[in-house]
């Protein structure tokens, strides 16, 4: 059998290329292999060498020690003189997809005529105008589309009970206070902050950056220099700009710390509003007291959705634990900790296995890696399904990754973002002249996600135990655990690591419902709808209108953070409160929390309805820009389309800049225009400018065909309103008011 090999000489970047075909028959040879060396001679480019083992006599090409390889790493080798061949593919396909409307537009006047392509050029426009600056959820009708509160009286004085002092908790009194409310903010903690302050290890970062996690109208901390401070916050930073916040807004004197509420008790009398007292526990000199605060007109309930670990039963566990093996839970690791080292010193020389892989658990695989004193022995990443993995940092431009996160990129149809983030990975690895372990890991384990959705499953914005891996400082295992024997773990797929000291599991929380098991009860009604679902808009159970709250709960956007969503809920149920907006009828209430529950399992049920570690699994997730805009037109602060269309180059910065909630203070009520504008002004765009001329090519050649939607389902695109004549059959319950 005769083998032929190419070989190709390049001897500078300016000199003819010298093809051949090398033929060696197969029972001389007992491997080949292709060489790549840079070429450092006057005029650079590079020299590329065949050397090859006949009967085990070397037949080098040059000076370099050939090794030995198979006939399959022969074919390996000719793979990456491809990529050195067609390096540029990557390249010509962006520019094709640039070109590309001016190619349809120009098809357009030639095979139709001008009269056609000037209406296709202005009806994309249009569309352009109406979805580019305002991303929307994938499935979404007339009803989910239109804007229900109307304006009302404002009334002050209201008292408000708010449980939770975490961000959702104050921005949620701080924007009470606004109003005119008369407020009392209570939490068990010790300190304000939430789960991230109270349960976190020392000096753990966040996964959201400063101008992506903080408020709308409290600008981050600047650094020593007079700079902006735009990489990620540690745990104590965060902590210490929550006590600025709360302190500058006169949040602080409403708070009631280490008190826990226990119960709720609603009181409602004939022709009168309900009421509701509350009994809080609290401790004095190390003995528990309770009593009765209230009455309440409104209560705001901000309580984390983090309740009880969850470690999943695993046959052998417990005669794990009996034999000395440690069982830790990632949630377990920030308690009354003083250091790093401190909250990972059960893991210092021993052979550690760990489960599952969120944010937290991407952090910790690094931090056991890379940065203790006493390391773990040996590493095992145990990992049952894929992730879209996104570094903090961006690695081609040294730009925190969450500003890629643009009005611009995610206005773009889900389905066509989905698979240009596929497509642009695949090309990432076949065309990539160096190899980049972490970008290969990274591709492995998004293409392994159920159908390869990246977009419809929440980031996981932490790339540690991606480089801890890539070094090969621990093994990746891409499967479930089946069983523990003794000391020795069993994997799915065959995989068996012997001897192991210490278990961590990152697998998240059990399903959380603080009525049922999160020490809360509730008296005088049925209790209310735990699950963001069934809630209207996500803020309010239709059975109690706005008498009740739930900001920042059940809510796990795909990118960005929730405080920022919290935010925006806090102006929206601020403004309820206070009598400025008023809610919709309770049917049409009903009928649009049904509808936003069909259309999000639609879009992330299948893939997602069995992650246990995001709150009731896929009832919690959601589309951060498009639903804080949906808050936002309700609130009347949205920079609308109309409003910018006069402002171009503000229009820019808001379509290709970062995104953030500084976005909602540039109009209507709470509006900070010049501070806003100032903000923005200062962030720099993080997209690179290859980027946005893909995707906005990638706009443009589809809003060329999809324009006339715009005029065949107007409701859907806010040119009219139809919620009055929305509310569905099976939904309604009587006559519209």
């Amino acid at each position: 059998m005769n083998l032929y090999i190419p070989i190709l000489t390049v001897t500078s970047t300016k000199s003819r290329i010298v093809l051949g075909v090398l033929a060696l028959r197969r029972q001389y040879v007992a491997s080949s292999m292709l060489w790549f060396i840079p070429h450092h001679g006057g005029h650079g480019g590079y020299v590329y060498l065949l050397g090859c083992y006949v009967n085990d006599v070397s037949l080098n090409l040059s000076r370099l020690h050939i090794n030995i390889f198979d006939e399959y790493n022969i074919c390996k080798m000719l793979a990456t003189l491809l990529k050195y061949v067609f390096f540029w593919v990557p390249k010509a396909i962006n520019w094709v997809a640039f070109f590309t409307p001016f190619a349809v537009i120009y098809a357009f006047y030639e095979l139709i005529g001008p009269e056609f392509t000037a209406v296709s050029v202005t009806g994309a426009a249009l569309y352009l105008f109406k979805t580019m600056l305002s991303p929307k959820n994938e499935h979404r009708t007339a009803l989910t589309s239109q804007v229900l509160t109307t304006p009302g009286t404002k009334k002050e004085g209201k008292r408000v009970a708010i449980i939770g002092a975490g961000p959702a908790g104050l921005v949620t009194a701080k924007e009470c206070l606004e109003a005119g409310c008369k407020v009392t903010t209570y939490d068990s903690a010790d300190d304000i902050g939430g789960e991230f302050a109270n349960r976190f290890w020392p000096g753990g970062k966040l996964t959201s950056s400063p101008y992506v996690t903080s408020f709308s109208d409290f600008e981050p901390r600047m650094n020593k220099d007079g700079s902006r401070n735009l990489l990620h916050d540690t745990k104590e930073e965060y902590s210490e700009y929550m006590k600025i916040y709360a302190k500058h807004f006169k949040v602080d004197k409403t708070l009631k710390m280490q008190e826990a509420v226990t119960k709720i008790a609603m009181k409602k009398l004939p022709d009168e509003e309900p009421t509701f007292n509350i009994t809080v526990k609290s401790w004095k000199n190390g003995n528990e007291v309770s009593r009765t605060d209230g009455p309440y007109d409104h209560i705001a309930f901000c309580i984390g959705g983090n309740g009880t670990p969850h470690v999943p039963k695993v046959p052998g566990l417990e005669e794990f634990k009996k034999l000395g093996g440690d069982v830790i839970h990632s949630a377990d690791l920030g308690a009354k900790t003083k250091s790093v080292d401190d909250a990972f010193k059960w893991c210092g020389g021993k052979r550690v296995v760990g489960l599952g892989m969120g944010e937290s658990m991407a952090d910790i695989y690094g931090i056991m890696a890379d940065e203790l004193k006493n390391p773990p022995k040996d590493l095992y990443v145990a990992i049952r399904s894929g992730s879209w993995i996104i570094p903090r940092v961006n690695p081609l431009n040294g730009v925190v990754n969450d500003w890629d996160s643009s009005r611009l990129r995610y206005a773009m149809p889900k389905w066509a973002h989905n698979r240009i983030v596929v497509f642009c990975g695949w090309l990432s690895q076949v065309f990539a002249i160096t190899p980049n372990k972490e970008s290969a890991l990274r591709f492995k384990l998004m293409t392994s996600i159920p159908g390869s959705k990246p977009c419809y499953k929440p980031a996981t914005k932490s790339n540690r135990f991606i480089s801890v891996i890539a070094r090969e400082k621990a093994e990746l295992i891409q499967a479930g655990i089946e069983k523990i024997d003794g000391k020795d773990i069993y994997f799915r797929n065959g995989k068996v690591v012997k001897d192991v000291d210490s278990l961590i599991f990152g697998t998240g929380f059990q399903k959380y419902d603080f009525f049922e098991n999160g020490g809360l009860t509730f008296e005088g009604s049925s209790a209310p709808e735990s699950c963001a679902c069934g809630r209207f808009l996500r803020i309010f159970d239709p059975a109690f209108g706005d008498k009740l709250g739930f900001i920042g709960m059940g809510i796990r956007p795909l990118v960005g953070s929730i405080p920022t969503v919290a935010e925006i809920q806090a102006r929206l149920f601020a403004a309820v409160v206070s009598g400025s907006k008023k809610l919709p009828p309770t049917d049409l209430m009903i009928a649009r929390a049904a509808e936003d529950k069909e259309m999000a399992f639609r879009e992330f049920g299948e893939d997602n309805k069995n992650a246990i570690s995001s709150s009731n699994g896929w009832k919690g997730v959601t589309n951060w820009i498009p639903y804080m805009d949906i808050i936002a037109r309700e609130v009347g602060c949205e920079p609308s389309n109309w409003w910018l269309i006069f402002r171009p180059l503000l229009a820019a910065k808001v379509m290709v800049g970062p995104m953030t909630v500084v976005h909602y203070r540039l109009r209507g009520p709470g509006a900070q225009y010049k501070t806003a504008r100032k903000i923005m002004s200062g962030l720099p765009i993080a997209s690179r400018v290859y980027d946005l001329m893909f995707y906005t090519a990638v706009h443009w050649t589809l809003a060329l065909f999809k324009w006339p939607m715009v005029f065949l389902n107007p409701g859907k695109f806010d040119l009219i309103n139809t919620a009055k004549f929305s509310v569905p059959k099976k939904y309604a319950k009587g006559k519209m008011e």
